[in-house]
């Protein structure tokens, strides 16, 4: 659990654009989930979520948001979060946590999209797209409509952004519950 805390502490340091905390953060982060294993901790069923899966997609979402405050570092963030950000944005269909892989998809969408990797955000898109029936929350839900944002000046002269865009305005505003 502390290093859910110290990822999500690094989130807030980004979000500052302190570079330098964030690193920190992330070492510490790894630093407590070896530890953790090491010690044989298992953690709580309702954080069985927590696994350096997870914690890699978080630190990738911390590297966007400061690539787009650092332009300096723009390229090898970007990398960064993009390398980070794939396992979790490709979890099975069926696999869990599904609102995870949701929102790290998207997040990885906006990765390539500040990379200017156009084909790859289409692509990061769609596939959070398709997960968007088992997601009920609005926040990751406006998350994707973020990406569609970001990807809409493309739409002149790319037909898949387009599509991609009439896609996401046939969608509700917010994601229904599953079975409501």
């Amino acid at each position: 659990m502390r290093a859910l805390i110290a990822a999500r502490s690094g989130l807030a340091s980004a979000a500052a654009g302190d570079l330098a905390t964030f690193q920190r953060l992330r070492e510490q982060t790894l630093g407590l989930l070896e530890g953790a294993e090491y010690r044989g901790e298992a953690a709580p069923d309702w954080a069985s979520y927590v696994t350096r899966t997870e914690l890699d997609a978080i630190a990738g979402r911390g590297m966007v948001v400061l690539a787009r405050r650092m332009p300096t570092h723009r390229g090898r963030l970007l990398a960064e979060a993009e390398d980070l950000l794939r396992d979790r944005a490709r979890t099975d269909p069926t696999g869990e946590p599904q609102r995870s892989a949701f929102r790290h998809g998207a997040w990885l969408g906006l990765a390539h999209a500040q990379a200017g990797d156009l084909d790859q955000a289409l692509a990061a898109a769609h596939r959070s797209m398709n997960r968007l029936p088992g997601v009920t929350s609005a926040r990751s839900v406006g998350l994707l409509q973020r990406l569609g944002r970001e990807l809409a000046p493309h739409a002149r002269r790319s037909p898949e952004v387009k599509g991609l865009l009439r896609d996401l305005e046939r969608r509700p505003p917010h994601a229904e519950p599953p079975g409501g």
